[in-house]
C-alpha cells in the first residue's frame, strides 16, 4: 500500500471528521469518546489550520480515496501529539507514514521535542512510538475520565528531535 500525507485542508474536513468520529466511537483508542460535537472539532481544526499553531496531517491511498488516518500536532515549542488510523487500514504502514511526517514537520517548526499520551492497553502504538524513538517517560495515573466513570490511565511519551 502506497500511503501519501499531506496537510489537511478546509476541503478534507468532512471526511476526516467521518474518521475521527468513527475511531471515536470505537471507545479505546482516543480520550475523546462518541457521540463527539461535530462543529466544536471543526472549530478546533480551523483554528489549528489558520493559526498555524501545530498542523493537521492526513494520510491518504490517492487523491480522492477517504482518510486513511490523521495526526494532528498542537503547539510549535513542544507539540503534543495526537493520532488515528481508519479501523481498516491499521497495520499497513499508515501510522508510520503519519508519524514520520508529523516528527518532520515538529523538527522544521524548531521543536526540541515531540510530546503524547499512549493507554497501555494500546500496545501497538506504544511499540510504534518506541520503534520511532519516542522514550516512555512513566505512567499518568488516571489521566483520562471515561463517560463510563472510569478513570484511564496513559504513558507519557516524549520524542527529543
Amino acid at each position: 500500500m502506497t500511503v501519501r500525507v499531506r496537510r489537511l485542508t478546509t476541503a478534507d474536513l468532512e471526511a476526516s471528521l467521518d474518521l475521527f468520529e468513527a475511531v471515536c466511537a470505537e471507545g479505546r483508542w482516543l480520550a475523546s469518546e462518541a457521540p463527539i460535537e461535530r462543529a466544536e472539532v471543526r472549530r478546533t481544526w480551523e483554528a489549528l489550520l489558520a493559526t498555524g499553531d501545530g498542523t493537521l496531517l492526513l494520510a491518504e491511498e490517492g487523491p480522492g480515496a477517504p482518510p486513511a488516518g490523521l495526526v494532528a500536532l498542537v503547539g510549535r515549542a513542544r507539540p503534543e501529539l495526537g493520532m488515528l488510523v481508519a479501523a481498516g487500514q491499521r497495520r499497513r504502514g499508515v501510522g508510520t507514514a503519519l508519524l514520520r511526517a508529523a516528527l518532520d514537520w515538529a523538527r522544521e517548526a524548531g521543536a526540541p521535542e515531540v510530546v503524547l499520551h499512549v493507554f497501555p492497553h494500546n500496545v501497538a502504538a506504544r511499540a510504534l512510538y518506541l520503534a520511532h524513538g519516542f522514550e516512555d517517560r512513566g505512567l499518568v495515573l488516571r489521566a483520562y475520565p471515561r463517560r463510563s466513570g472510569e478513570r484511564w490511565d496513559a504513558h507519557r511519551m516524549v520524542r527529543p528531535l
